[in-house]
This record gives C-alpha cells, structure tokens and sequence, in this order.
C-alpha cells in the first residue's frame, strides 16, 4: 500500500512539474483576445504528448474531452488564454490566464487512465477579456448535453491557494456604452448660431448618479465615465461633434439593463429637444456572473470531502467575467483561489500567476470530478 501510495505522490509532483513549466512557456507568449494562436498550438502539444484525450479544435479555441463508456453525465471545466495591454503598450498576462490555462491541463493530466462515471470536457477559450469567448464556446454545452460547467479565477488578496465560494452573484454584470452626439459647427463668437453637444454631455454626466440609484434595486449599480469629448483645441470654434463613453455595471443583468435604459432614453429625449443627431454603442458584454445557491452548497460539500480548504464571499466582485454566458445554458459554478494577501493586483505591472496555488487550484477542479 505505501509503494502505491508513493507512486501516486510522484505521479501528483511529476504534474505540478511540468504544469508550472507549461505556465512559465505560456507566460512568455501572450497574445490578444481572439488571436491566441500559439498559446492554442503549446497546449495541444503538451496535451498530445502526454495524454490520450480527445482534442478538438475550432479554430479559435478548442476542448480535450475524457470519455467514459457509461458515463453518468457530462461535465465541463473551463480556461482562458488571452493577454492583457500594459501601460506600455505591450502584451502581457497580468490577469493570470496562463495560470488558468496551465491548471486545466494539470486537471487533463489527472484524468488520464482515471474513471470518473462522467464524459469531461476541458474547454480552453479564447477572449475573455472582451466578453466574447465564452458566449462562443457556450454552444458546445447544448451539442454534447453539458449538465455542468465549472471555472475559477485567481484572487489577489486572499489567503494563497484558498478557495472561494460566493452565493449568487460572483462577479457583475458590465458593457461598454459609447454616446455620439452631432449637432452644429459655428463661430466661437456666436455660439447661439451653432448646437455644441457639450452641454448635454454635461447633462447626461450629472444625471449618472439619480440614475444608477434608481436602477440598483437588487444591489450595487455603476457607470464609470472612460472618455468624453467634445471639439478640439480650435478656439474659434463652438464645435459639433461630440462624444460620452461609459462603462456601466450591476449586480444583476436586469439592473443593468435598466440603467442603460434609463441613460439611452435620456439621451435621446434631450438630443430630439436640442436638435442633436444621437447614436450609441455597445461593447465588451458581460453577464453576471451567478452562483445559484444549490450549485454553492454542493461545491462546498465536494470540496469538504476532498480536503480542499475555502472561504465564503459575501460581497460580489466588482469586476466582470464573461464565464456568465455558460450559467446562462447550464447549471454550474465560478470560484475563486487566492493568490496571496501580498500579490500584486490584476492587470498591474508587477503581477503574475504565482506557481506556488497551481496544485491548489487542479486540487480544487478534481474535486468537482
């Protein structure tokens, strides 16, 4: 029994070996949201050479999925892949995807041989950071009959490899909202003769917080004003373009929605009444990210059972996640697992997946097995 044991310990180091090499490989080819090609064409070689899944590709993203004759249900786990822009301009994977994505194929590798009772899919997505990866790959839970779908996030600030488990809403629910205004050009001099959008950009930002109070029934409500701008430094003229960028956030996606209502409906009044030509955008999607009580408590139990030490959240990310678009299909579950009190925050230059919460984090996916 202590030899088995002994290989099974070095079959568990041997994984967190090359896991952590697999990240540090990843981490020195970062790449934007939707073009993670080579990040793509890395881990399907590890995966290749060291297992006997399935891979799938689809183009842009692609799965490796573990089937069982018999099988009970299907679940899936989930990674992402893209970078994130620095302040310098340069690429970067300061929100830790190449961790993510290393743990997955930790998870693959712990697969191999094992009996589960359940057909696994591990699905690396591209373009979390835009919102649009995982309403891409959201599609392979209704083609294969998807019961449950599981992802996670590391967590500056908490405890180092600690999970965390938050009822409800995980992380909110965000876009981004661009206003375009149009009125009329004319001299400086003669403003009355001429339509500046600016003063109803003024309007508009001083109505942000009557407007947010009144959408934010079921919890925190937000817009975040990103850019405005109207004319240039000509100052001889009363200009006619205009523009007002938002990013605007909830708890809930219906509370959301409410509040881009109310701001486009007062927009466009305003705009008829002052004769502007008004037009808007919306980008970067995300959903709520929601963890249905049921779906809380089972994990807390799997992870008591499996020794996984965890924390319970009480308070919702304010950030978005765009894993949301899954729990919009099927039943499943976001977590979190600390990366250290003293990590450096996400998308800040000094951050960086730290290796030593990679066996903690594949420790915690096996536990959703």
């Amino acid at each position: 029994m202590r030899r088995e044991e002994n290989i099974v310990s070095d079959t568990y180091e041997q994984i967190w070996k090359e896991i952590k090499n697999l990240r540090k490989e990843l981490h020195d080819c970062p790449e934007k949201s939707g073009s993670e090609k080579e990040t793509m064409k890395r881990l399907k070689e590890f995966l290749k050479e060291r297992t006997s899944l399935k891979i799938v590709d689809c183009d842009t993203w692609f799965y490796a999925v573990h089937e069982e004759e018999g099988a009970w249900t299907s679940k899936a786990f989930r990674a992402d892949m893209d970078a994130v822009m620095g302040e310098d301009g340069r690429l970067f994977h300061g929100c830790g995807h190449d961790g993510h994505s290393a743990v997955l194929a930790g998870l693959c590798l712990l697969l191999e041989g094992r009996k589960t009772g359940n057909n696994v899919y591990a699905i690396f997505q591209p373009a979390e950071e835009t919102g649009q990866g995982a309403k891409l790959c959201s599609r392979l839970l209704e083609e294969k009959g998807i019961r449950e779908i599981y992802g996670f996030h590391n967590l500056p600030g908490y405890p180092a490899g600690k999970a965390v488990v938050k009822k409800g809403t995980f992380a909110c629910a965000s876009r981004g909202l661009i206003l375009n205004l149009e009125g009329r050009q004319c001299h400086a001099a003669y403003p009355e003769e001429g339509i500046n959008p600016a003063w109803l950009i003024a309007e508009l930002i001083s109505s942000l917080p009557t407007l947010t109070e009144k959408a934010g029934s079921q919890g925190m409500v937000l817009a975040t004003i990103i850019e405005v701008k109207a004319g240039g430094e000509n100052f001889g003229v009363s200009p006619a373009d205009g523009k007002l960028a938002l990013t605007i956030r909830a708890e809930r996606l219906t509370e959301l929605n409410r509040l881009q209502s109310s701001i486009l409906s007062l927009a466009q009044k305003r705009a008829v009444e002052g004769g502007l030509k008004f037009q808007y955008e919306i980008l970067d999607e995300f959903p709520d990210t929601y963890n249905e009580p049921d779906m809380a408590d089972a994990c807390k139990r799997r992870f008591e059972e499996g020794k996984i030490p965890y924390l319970e959240e009480n308070v919702p990310f304010r950030w978005s996640e765009d894993f949301g678009w899954y729990l919009m299909k099927t039943p499943g579950l976001f977590f979190g697992v600390g990366a250290g009190e003293d990590c450096p925050g996400l998308h800040t230059a000094a951050y960086e997946f730290p290796d030593d919460i990679m066996e903690s984090a594949v420790r915690a996916f096996e536990a959703l097995l």
